[in-house]
């Protein structure tokens, strides 16, 4: 069997109808030779009986799995997943149709491209009420070196990777992004890793998804708390690592905090102390948690891996 082109990867939890949208999103995009895959790690099985339309085309993949965390889903994606390269999006987001065809584009600009990052932009909502975060590159940028990483700051709603990058950098880091003990930043942590390998980055705007991902303005300090926890807890583990070339990225940060905004739009200015205390806490967690120098990865503690390694991966169910 002759292997697609590109791999559409979406990780899911808990969200049947909002999965199965982004799904009919990427079904009908026109690049001429895809396959999707879905990891579900839902508790019970909405997402899998509001994906059986797709079962009998022989591009859709879906696999349950009993494991929970972001970074986790998208490991056994791209262990699933036949294509050179990967395009994610989230399970509350949509994409347009030339959204496959203009990521992989985007890796056309050199052969050391291994990640490539597109802009997210907030559906229609109510302002009053909360907000979506979104992210926007006017133009395009490569980045060389960590030294670029602050220039760089696309998430993983909209990005690409090349599979033998992933599997070189030892997959994402299982302990970040979200569901997992440090919340967030799996997206980030790998780009800097790829950074630090030698690969380079590409963020255009011609790729772009729409994300549906409300939040009230009750919800945004957790978010927007946790968000910065994640980051904290990774920029401590590479420091203990020793890879100074990110102190770049500590610097921009400080900045950022104070004298600019985020760079991920929140429609709003978080308060400076939720972002300080935010990272302060994830940088302790992060420089007192077990990490494994050999991958640049937190250790994953054993039951975790046991449980990993037991994964129940289940077909769309036949009629």
């Amino acid at each position: 069997m002759t292997s697609p082109t590109v791999t559409a990867l979406v990780c899911t939890r808990n969200r049947g109808a909002s999965v199965a949208e982004t799904v009919r999103g990427i079904m009908a995009n026109d690049h001429p030779d895809f396959e999707v895959h879905v990891i579900d790690q839902s508790r019970d099985d909405t997402s899998e009986v509001a994906l059986a339309e797709w079962r009998s085309d022989p591009r859709f993949h879906y696999a349950r799995s009993a494991t929970q965390g972001l970074a986790r889903a998208r490991n056994i994606g791209f262990r699933r997943a036949r294509a050179g390269i990967v395009a994610m999006t989230d399970d509350d987001c949509r994409v347009p149709s030339d959204w496959l065809r203009r990521m992989t584009a985007a890796f056309s600009a050199g052969d050391t491209i291994g990640v490539v990052f597109g802009n997210v932009i907030a559906a229609p909502h109510d302002q009053a009420k909360g907000f979506i975060s979104a992210y926007h590159r006017k133009a395009l940028f490569v980045a060389h070196g960590v030294r670029d990483k602050p220039k760089v700051e696309g998430i993983g709603a909209c990005m690409g990777v090349r599979t033998d990058v992933w599997a070189a950098l030892g997959g994402f880091d299982a302990m970040l992004g979200a569901g997992s003990k440090f919340k967030s930043a799996d997206d980030t942590d790998f780009a800097i890793r790829a950074l630090l390998a030698g690969y380079r980055i590409c963020e255009t705007p011609e790729a772009h998804v729409v994300h549906h991902g409300f939040r009230t303005w009750s919800e945004g300090s957790a978010l927007i708390g946790g968000y910065l926890f994640g980051i904290g807890a990774m920029l401590a583990k590479h420091l203990r690592c020793r890879h100074w070339p990110v102190l770049h990225i500590v610097r921009a940060l400080a900045r950022r905090w104070m004298f600019e905004r985020p760079v991920v739009e929140f429609g709003f200015t978080p308060s400076r102390l939720l972002r300080l205390s935010g990272f302060a806490q994830g940088f302790i967690a992060g420089a007192v948690a077990p990490i494994d120098r050999r991958t640049v990865q937190f250790a994953v503690p054993e039951e975790a891996a046991a449980h990993e390694s037991a994964i129940d991966y289940r077909p769309i169910r036949p009629d």
